[in-house]
């Protein structure tokens, strides 16, 4: 193996070593607000929760990606502030506490898809996660009209706009329009798929 390679490894073999530990903990604090989500959002038993991790992928990955770029450019910049550039150190404390707010955001929206979607009779509510909010929810009884398109995705309109839930297979949107049929008087017309 040649000295450039034996280097390249050792720096693959570093970065992960350097990476693990935040992906760790990022997981981690993702679990704790999930479980908050859960005891918020599942606490009565009429409340049906369709759990489709495999939809939500783009949202997972994005988010991740975000708290890792977000972490190692605070890092970076501490770095650069405690070699030499101390003057900098009130501009690293407001960017630590900047990248804590972005994280934050980004958790949300990990545990969001981690929860899925949740039909609430009780409460009478819709609720699902998105990038931005995390999750959105919507009255059952505001919910005018249901279309299915492109195999798993639904679209849902009424009085708060339109929103479209994907699912990863059909058999999930077929049981997120029956739980919805179940709460609503939402119309959908017969289509061929």
């Amino acid at each position: 193996m040649s000295k450039r390679s034996e280097k390249e490894a050792r720096n693959n073999n570093e970065l992960i070593s350097q990476l693990f530990p935040v992906l760790a903990v990022t997981a981690l604090l993702s679990y704790f607000q999930y479980r908050k989500l859960k005891k918020q959002y599942l606490a009565n038993p009429q409340a049906k929760r369709i759990d489709d991790l495999m939809a939500h992928t783009p949202i997972l990955v994005v988010a991740t990606l975000g708290i890792l770029l977000v972490l190692s450019g605070v890092y970076s910049l501490a770095t650069w502030t405690f070699k030499g550039h101390a003057g900098y150190a009130p501009v690293v404390a407001l960017a630590a506490y900047a990248a804590w707010l972005v994280t934050k955001r980004l958790l949300n929206a990990q545990s969001a898809c981690l929860l899925g979607v949740v039909v609430d009779y009780q409460a009478g509510t819709l609720t699902f996660p998105t990038f931005h909010p995390a999750l959105t929810t919507v009255e059952l009884a505001q919910v005018a009209k249901m279309t299915r398109e492109d195999g798993n995705k639904l679209h849902i309109a009424g009085e708060f706009g339109s929103n479209t839930l994907t699912f990863s297979n059909k058999r999930l949107r077929d049981e997120c329009i029956y739980l919805l049929k179940s709460g609503t008087a939402a119309k959908m017309h017969a289509e061929l798929e």
